[in-house]
């Protein structure tokens, strides 16, 4: 699953149905960090999204089945302990792009 936000385009959720990768892509910024509402950098290779965002990202998909999917990914993050609680947010590797 791939959070890709561009300063052109905005956030969108691509490969919504790898529930087995969670990745902030980063296409055409000259910060390091941008400010990206949802979304807050841990250090320059990872971030923390918010759980309660993917969902509503443009190419999500609107069924019962991928938001149950979804949840499970998220336990299964929690069980690993990279979901921080305070902020509900889910640990992201970043890639970034030209």
């Amino acid at each position: 699953m791939i959070v890709d936000h561009s300063p052109a385009a905005g956030l969108c959720l691509l490969e919504a149905d790898d529930f087995r990768g969670f990745k902030l892509r980063l296409s055409g910024h000259a910060d390091s960090r941008p400010a990206i509402a949802g979304i807050r950098f841990v250090d320059d290779g990872n971030v923390l999204i918010g759980v309660d965002l993917v969902p509503a990202l443009p190419g999500a998909p609107d069924t019962a089945e991928w938001r149950e999917a979804y949840r499970a990914m998220v336990a299964y993050a929690a069980g690993k302990g990279w979901v921080d609680d305070a902020s509900n947010a889910m640990r992201a590797h970043v890639e970034r792009r030209p």
